[in-house]
């Protein structure tokens, strides 16, 4: 279901701002153009980050939508450049420490942007929530947002409770 709203929600930007959503493009072609890959060389990098103390991980990244990039600058009154995340990457580990134990890993390893931390693994959202959200200036000098959980509570934040299986 969320794909199919981020679907819609930039398909109605581009019927209602046009000029906005086509200014987004552009500037996201441009940061793409200055870093072919920038993405998939990310991902290995904080893999291997990772791996290297010993934490299994699954990474995976992507660019946000225009809609959304457009929804944040608006609410937060902030150009695109002073955005922290228009790339997001999701780290996958086996279990609760190792989620700590990452964010400390990449907090020592890239430059953490002040203010944008949020912990919901000890302070769950209202509708049962968690993860770890950090902003970084991270690989290749990017910024980047990073969320960090278990696989267990990724399929909760993709697929909600009524799908996740609970043990008696």
């Amino acid at each position: 279901i969320q794909e199919m709203k981020q679907e819609l929600e930039d398909l109605a930007f581009a019927e209602i701002n046009p000029d906005g959503r086509q200014s987004i493009l552009k500037r996201l072609e441009f940061l793409s153009s200055k870093g072919e890959g920038l993405i998939d060389s990310i991902i290995i990098e904080i893999q291997q980050l990772l791996a290297n103390k010993g934490i299994n991980a699954s990474v995976s990244g992507r660019e946000k939508s225009p809609y959304s990039i457009w929804k944040k600058m608006q609410y937060k009154n902030l150009s695109m450049d002073q955005l922290s995340d228009i790339m997001a990457f999701r780290v996958i580990v086996d279990d609760v420490p190792n989620c700590y134990k990452s964010l400390g890993l990449l907090h020592q390893e890239y430059s953490a942007v002040m203010g944008r931390f949020k912990d919901y693994i000890s302070a769950p959202k209202r509708n049962g929530y968690q993860s770890l959200h950090s902003s970084l200036i991270g690989p290749k000098k990017t910024k980047i947002e990073v969320q960090i959980r278990t696989s267990i509570m990724n399929e909760f934040a993709l697929n909600g409770l009524s799908l996740i299986h609970i043990s008696e």
